[in-house]
């Protein structure tokens, strides 16, 4: 058998497993589906998966050794597990073994996958350790931004108060820390889709990407905080829908425009050009 039909076999199977876990969890907690994280698996997990397979389908041709047979079969066996946290093991392992070989295509896909099990996963596993902080951290810049333009704006802990009396409560589901792990996710699924070497103003689209989710959920939760009409409108209404879709198409924007001016590709007389090719 072929390496590199091994390898895209086992990630075929763990992605529909990882779908699978997906509508499972959908169907019990009924969360709604986006770009930005949808039900355990959203839009910008779809195309990091297909990143990552267009890498492993680029992986040179070559047979497979027993080792490394008997290797992925084990990480399918482990991903088959019925809970979904199982195929991001899985997908660990596998982007960890990956990273480790010199073939810089599937050193390529490592990255991706490796980047949708902490998306999936081990970024839901540290936002449960820090969440009391995180909540209190959007919390005091909603409070500082609103009392440098409003005044009589107090907060303590997660609480705003505005006023007239009105407050508001920043839960978990308010956080910024979803929407930035999910634009990290579309960051690392865009870079690796143009090129396989980072560069150093990599580092800065990955900063400006989560800064941006951070802004813009800042606003909204400031908009949030004015009223119960705006509450309603911001929080349950249209308004939630508006918020998701520019908060999208932020992390689609950064990440393709930053990734090229990372690599030093440019447009000129409408024609693609680079500086340098990684």
């Amino acid at each position: 058998m072929g390496r590199r039909e091994l390898l895209l076999w086992a990630g075929v199977y763990l992605l529909a497993n990882n779908l699978v876990g997906a509508l499972t969890a959908a169907q019990a907690d009924g969360a709604g589906w986006t770009w930005l994280h949808g039900s355990r698996f959203g839009g910008f997990d779809a195309i990091a998966w297909g990143v990552a397979l267009w890498r492993l389908s680029k992986t040179p041709a070559r047979a497979a050794t027993g080792r490394e047979i008997a290797l992925v079969l084990a990480l399918c066996l482990v991903g088959g597990l019925v809970r979904q946290e199982a195929a991001m093991f899985a997908l660990t392992g596998l982007g960890l073994w990956l990273l480790a070989n010199e073939e810089p295509e599937g050193r390529g896909a490592a990255v991706v996958l490796l980047a949708i099990a902490s998306h999936q996963l081990w970024g839901r596993l540290l936002f449960s350790a820090i969440s009391a902080e995180a909540v209190r951290g959007d919390a005091a810049l909603v409070g500082s931004a609103l009392s440098w333009a409003i005044k009589g704006v107090r907060w303590r802990a997660n609480i705003i108060t505005m006023p007239g009396g009105f407050s508001i409560e920043v839960l978990e589901g308010c956080s910024s820390f979803t929407n930035v792990s999910a634009a990290l996710l579309a960051w690392v699924a865009f870079a690796k889709l143009e090129r396989l070497a980072w560069t150093p103003r990599d580092a800065w689209v990955g900063l400006a990407a989560a800064a941006m989710q951070v802004a813009l959920n800042v606003a909204r939760l400031c908009l949030i905080a004015q009223s119960l009409p705006m509450f309603d409108y911001w929080h349950d209404g249209q308004g939630a829908q508006i918020y998701a879709a520019v908060a999208s198409a932020a992390a689609v924007l950064i990440a393709v425009i930053g990734t090229r001016w990372a690599g030093g590709t440019r447009w000129a007389g409408g024609t693609r050009w680079a500086e340098r090719r990684a």
